[in-house]
């Protein structure tokens, strides 16, 4: 696996936990960034659907300390975002432009703009992230495999699954898909089954050899998420209870 450098972060040499920022001005974000961080989180996901404009995008992440990954999300994407899709890969390139740590872009926007975006953050040698997500379900292990195996396609430096499970059958094929990442991409990951059934997902994948995965500020804000002590102590107590049983 290739490690990315995010600031002074390095994803892909240890588990790495992302708590997420979101607020409708600058002040707000900064505001989130600094919870976050105190909360123990090692990068902060810097959720821009409710700022008024790419100016006050450049200017959280001139702004902003530490490591970050700038997302906008859409409704489509469990986000807030509601102007055109111009509009807000411009935002995404605003935040290139003004030095962010890492973009964020979904594998299913518009073709075209994610590919302006994509070849942007390449050329400003930029870390983004592709993600291969999907709010309603967990399609089958197949359809995951042939989405993850195009996302790679287009040369991305980090890459996120994340899919809705509605059982605890949909968990388990998810972390079967994190097996066939590790083995297959050459870049980080993370791997993410949303909802309450999904919860085991964020520290499991980790153990699995997912290198990133994200969490919430407080515990219940987000059903499923967990928050970045509790994931951190679940994956702990996993890895302590596998070393005692390796050497009994």
């Amino acid at each position: 696996m290739r490690p990315v450098r995010l600031n002074d972060l390095v994803v892909g040499e240890s588990p790495v936990f992302v708590a997420t920022a979101l607020a409708e001005t600058v002040d707000g974000m900064l505001d989130g960034v600094r919870r976050a961080l105190t909360a123990g989180a090692d990068c902060v996901e810097l959720r821009i659907d409710r700022l008024p404009s790419g100016d006050a995008v450049a200017d959280l992440v001139r702004r902003v300390e530490g490591p970050h990954i700038v997302a906008c999300r859409t409704p489509q994407f469990g986000g807030f975002f509601e102007g055109s899709e111009a509009d807000r890969i411009d935002r995404l390139q605003a935040a290139v432009d003004a030095g962010a740590s890492c973009v964020d872009v979904e594998y299913f926007a518009e073709t075209a703009a994610r590919g302006r975006l994509i070849d942007a953050a390449h050329a400003n040698r930029t870390p983004i992230l592709v993600g291969y997500e999907n709010m309603q379900e967990t399609p089958s292990s197949e359809t995951l495999l042939d989405g993850i195996r195009a996302v790679a396609a287009l040369e991305p430096d980090l890459v996120k699954l994340a899919v809705r499970a509605a059982s605890y059958e949909d968990l388990v094929a998810v972390l079967g898909v994190v097996l066939s990442m590790r083995a297959t991409l050459d870049v980080p990951f993370a791997a993410i089954a949303l909802g309450s059934h999904g919860a085991p997902s964020r520290p499991l994948a980790l153990a699995l050899g997912a290198s990133f995965t994200y969490c919430a500020l407080e515990a219940g804000a987000v059903p499923g998420q967990l928050t970045v002590a509790e994931a951190r102590n679940a994956l702990e107590t996993m890895s302590e209870q596998r070393w005692s049983c390796s050497s009994n």
